[in-house]
């Protein structure tokens, strides 16, 4: 039923009739498994040999590419320079119909001309997410950590758009963030009070959610305290409450929950500890069909690998499989995967094949990108479908998908039947093209 429903999507999207938005009063208490973004993953057979061909770098795009996400019939990415360490924060869109200008700049953080200390302007969009009938673009790291718009304190924010994917400008002379959504379409911004990392955002039983590294509420009594906090909505989509936290009792030290994604009825998030201390690897919070709002009781934390610590690239659900792409403390990026969603094993990818950092389904089978090519994935076999040759590789710069920055890797994303690709190197937009079958067949 998924593909179909999948396709459904596509065509009304196609269409122009819209899904209705999601509020808390109409989103299902049992979503499906995965994330929220609607995919297309084209169909007949994946090719048996095809090129990476660059499409092009658009207006304001950053070095990074951090996410891909289909949305009315074009291919939205979020863009960073350095997460969380370097200004620079934009989202464009790419229209593969329009001959003239593929290319459009749609929201800029960037806030030129401000004055730079705290950071002038975002420092990194890692996700773009296809909730309901519009865009929701967490801000990884707000300039100043906030501009005290609701509570005179630290806070983050996510960037909503309308309904046909167009987001509000920067507000005023000052480039303060554009005015507050609304559940009925309207874009803006809304607000996070005391998170200061806004990483993802995921609707689980009937809520949404933002995951964040943020200020305990008795910030007074627990300096030096950060721990990783979900934030919950309101019903208008413009407030948002910090719920529950990872670790609790709080420690001194930073941490932040990151990437998240819905397995078997459970949320499963990234865990970053910014010391590098952390035993687990990731946390998990399952409340019961029915929750109404989150409890401390519900949230645990997860140990995976040999060493924890491991920060989460991407998740991605495929049938009855969850699978994980960790960054280790030791041993490099690693594949994971999970049918039950507790007992998990590495997928041992051959010598030679490169670091993975993205996993999508394309027309009939899964696909692997590393940082040597595209792949197709088949239980623990990979066969090469596109490789990163010489000619791509910058001897200063190295490879447009290799692996620098722990909360943005190269991602991949289906649309019109084509398969993209986002540069961490250049900002640049890559497909695979396919190349004739051996013997003209």
């Amino acid at each position: 039923m998924l593909p179909l429903r999948r396709s459904l999507l596509g065509l009304l999207g196609c269409l122009g009739l819209h899904p209705l938005p999601v509020s808390a009063q109409t989103a299902p208490a049992i979503e499906r498994d995965g994330d929220d973004d609607p995919e297309d993953t084209g169909t007949g057979q994946l090719p048996l040999a095809g090129r990476l061909e660059r499409v092009g770098r658009g207006p304001s795009a950053l070095r990074r590419i951090c996410d891909l996400t289909p949305f009315r019939g074009a291919l939205y990415s979020a863009h960073a320079v350095s997460s969380l360490g370097s200004d620079g924060a934009t989202i464009l869109r790419y229209d593969p119909s329009d001959a003239a200008r593929p290319f459009r700049l749609v929201f800029d953080w960037n806030r030129p001309g401000r004055p730079t200390a705290g950071g002038a302007g975002g420092q990194g969009f890692l996700r773009v997410h296809a909730i309901g009938s519009r865009l929701f673009v967490p801000d990884a790291d707000p300039p100043y950590g906030g501009f005290g718009l609701v509570d005179h304190g630290t806070e983050g924010y996510v960037f909503l758009s309308d309904h046909d994917g167009n987001f509000a400008p920067a507000r005023g002379e000052r480039l303060l963030p554009p005015s507050a959504p609304d559940d009925a379409g309207r874009p803006g911004a809304a607000v996070l009070p005391r998170a200061y990392h806004v990483i993802d955002v995921i609707r689980y039983r009937g809520m949404t959610l933002a995951s964040t590294g943020s200020v305990p509420p008795r910030e007074r009594a627990w300096r030096g305290a950060s721990p990783g906090a979900l934030h919950v909505a309101d019903a208008t989509l413009r407030r948002w409450t910090y719920a529950i936290d990872y670790p609790h009792p709080w420690q001194n030290g930073v941490w932040r929950i990151g990437f998240m994604v819905r397995f078997r009825g459970r949320l499963f998030g990234g865990l970053q500890d910014y010391n590098g201390r952390e035993p687990n690897d990731m946390v998990v919070v399952d409340a019961p069909p029915g929750a109404t709002s989150l409890a401390q009781s519900m949230l645990r934390g997860v140990r995976v690998t040999p060493m924890g610590a491991s920060l989460t690239l991407r998740w991605y659900v495929d049938g009855d499989t969850l699978y994980w792409i960790a960054w280790q403390r030791r041993g490099g990026v690693r594949l994971y995967r999970t049918t039950d969603g507790d007992h998990w094993s590495e997928v041992a990818l051959p010598a030679g094949s490169g670091a993975p950092t993205d996993i999508t389904r394309w027309r009939d089978g899964l696909v692997l990108l590393t940082t040597m090519g595209v792949w197709r994935l088949d239980g623990a076999s990979l066969r090469l479908i596109a490789p990163v040759t010489r000619e791509m590789v910058d001897r200063r710069r190295g490879g447009p998908f290799d692996v620098g920055d722990g909360f943005c890797a190269a991602p991949l994303a289906v649309l019109n039947d084509t398969l993209y690709a986002g540069s961490q190197r250049d900002g640049a937009l890559w497909r695979v093209v396919e190349e004739p079958r051996q013997g003209g067949q």
